[in-house]
């Protein structure tokens, strides 16, 4: 534990895009809700003062259905207001429900990107353990939401009462005003009070987006032995990738030398370089290069040659021509054709002399 916690001080490093990729397929992404509320509360005051002569309309018929049915039957003057509610409720609520829920949508869209994160969905024990919740209601982030939510709570309450007292002196003279004097005062408060409004939930989501981010980027941070980690999971052990590469060299020497055991001469530099010639007549078209080597390599091809009876010949000019130019399973190129064939002359006349021809 002291070394976890140790290593969880040690984060200073910045996120590898490995681990923002695996964080946001968890759907782990900052985002400021102070944004979405901001978008949601302007649109609605929007769409109030654009369906402010609709709204008067509705709501002066509801009134005067009211009073008629003061005069009627309470079953009949029940049913008609009762229908009438319900349809300017329905009509005045559902259209800024739906607009909140699309507006909603995009926003959080607009923020973070389309995120499919179905760990987000899954139950998950721990939110039902009683510790772990009283430890989430004193994290950090509760803590950052009630400074939030009361430094709105001030601004609001001070913009109500800087809007009122500014709006005292007219609101005192209203009962000598003529009545649509009334309607004007509220709609000059109103209007006041809305651009307000939208002016602190605005400078809130501001400063709660610099917040978002940069709690998240803090979130993220990494150490260096998490770096490290990451770089053993994409790149493999070290260890692991040195023990390959070894295999792979003895593979290689392997199938080298077996080429050439079965080769018809080796020409060399004569330590630094050799080169491992093949022709049999009636099998190869023309002589190919079956190994080629330099420095240690070159030793282990003389020493193969030398112990499968493979004839060596010193050719400097010859090794350094066949090792720059011609790879390892290439024919001969044409300006090399008359040297190798003196070559394998020569490597034949040995193998003749060996068997006593």
């Amino acid at each position: 534990m002291a070394g976890q916690n140790k290593d969880s001080g040690d984060r200073t490093e910045k996120p590898t895009s490995k681990r923002l990729r695996d964080a946001r397929r968890d759907g782990d992404v900052h985002k400021s809700r102070e944004l979405t509320s901001t978008a949601l509360v302007l649109v609605w005051l929007l769409m109030v003062m654009m369906g402010m002569p609709m709204i008067r309309v509705r709501l002066n018929g509801l009134f005067e259905t009211v009073m008629e049915g003061i005069h009627q039957p309470f079953d009949q003057a029940l049913h008609n207001v009762g229908w009438l509610a319900g349809e300017v409720f329905l009509l005045l609520t559902v259209p800024l429900l739906l607009c909140a829920a699309a507006i909603g949508v995009v926003v959080e869209f607009l923020q973070v990107g389309p995120v499919f994160a179905p760990k987000k969905i899954k139950p998950d024990a721990s939110r039902m353990n009683p510790t772990e919740g009283i430890k989430r209601l004193f994290s950090q982030e509760n803590l950052v939401e009630v400074i939030k939510a009361l430094a709105k709570s001030s601004l609001l309450i001070g913009l109500f009462v800087w809007v009122l007292l500014a709006l005292l002196g007219q609101f005192v003279k209203l009962p000598y005003a003529p009545p649509q004097a009334m309607g004007e005062a509220l709609w000059i408060a109103v209007k006041r009070l809305a651009t307000g409004v939208i002016f602190v939930f605005f400078f809130v989501s501001v400063l709660d987006a610099f917040y978002q981010r940069h709690a998240y980027t803090k979130k993220m941070m990494m150490s260096r032995r998490d770096i490290k980690q990451e770089s053993k999971e994409n790149e493999g052990d070290p260890m692991i990738k040195s023990r390959r590469r070894q295999l792979h060299q003895e593979w290689s020497q392997q199938n080298t030398l077996a080429g050439v055991r079965k080769a018809s001469v080796v020409v060399t530099n004569p330590t630094h370089l050799a080169i491992a010639i093949r022709y049999e007549q009636g099998e190869d078209d023309l002589p190919v290069i079956v190994a080629k080597g330099e420095g240690h390599e070159a030793a282990l091809i003389r020493q193969a040659a030398e112990e499968a009876g493979v004839p060596i010949m010193r050719n400097v000019s010859l090794a350094r021509g066949l090792y720059e130019k011609v790879e390892v399973d290439e024919f001969l190129p044409g300006e090399f054709f008359e040297a190798v064939a003196e070559l394998l002359r020569w490597a034949e006349s040995i193998r003749e002399s060996r068997e006593g021809r």
